[in-house]
Order: C-alpha cells, then structure tokens, then sequence
C-alpha cells in the first residue's frame, strides 16, 4: 500500500511496527503522553466528538522516534555482530 497522505503513512507505520513495539514507551519517551494517547491518533478514535489525529509537528516527532529506534535497534546488532566469541 502506497500512503496518499501524511496521516496514511502514519497509520501504515503504526500497523508494520505494532507487534514489536511497545507503544506506552513510545508515547511517554518521544511525547510525554500515554499509550491510549498515541493509539487514539494512530487509529483516528473519536476523541471530544472529533476523529484523533496527529498535529503535524506530532508527525514529524513520530518520524523522528521511529529513526532513533531504527538506529538503536542496528547499533545494538551490529555490536552483537562485532563482538568476537
């Protein structure tokens, strides 16, 4: 799936990275806020009558957290690859 919009590509992020991720720390480490926060967004729940959805600065944050996971996650195999027996 090819994401048509910001938002889309939010979501599509959210849904490949769920299963491995722990969205409490996410929401409280890269935001301040918590879990039902963050997933409210990631699914457009009604939220004050309105659908939930990221303010683009929130966005952009998310697309940071993610890089800096990415980066921990590479530093931390390449360590493992690295470290002799």
């Amino acid at each position: 799936m090819k994401p048509e919009t910001k938002a889309d590509a939010v979501w599509l992020a959210g849904l490949e990275i769920c299963g491995f991720i722990n969205f409490s720390e996410v929401a409280r480490k890269y935001f301040g806020k918590t879990s039902q926060w963050l997933t409210q967004r990631l699914h457009g729940n009604e939220v004050n009558g309105r659908p939930a959805q990221f303010k683009p600065e929130e966005i952009a944050t998310f697309a940071t957290a993610l890089k800096d996971m990415a980066n921990k996650l590479n530093t931390a195999a390449t360590r493992i690859e690295q470290t002799p027996e």
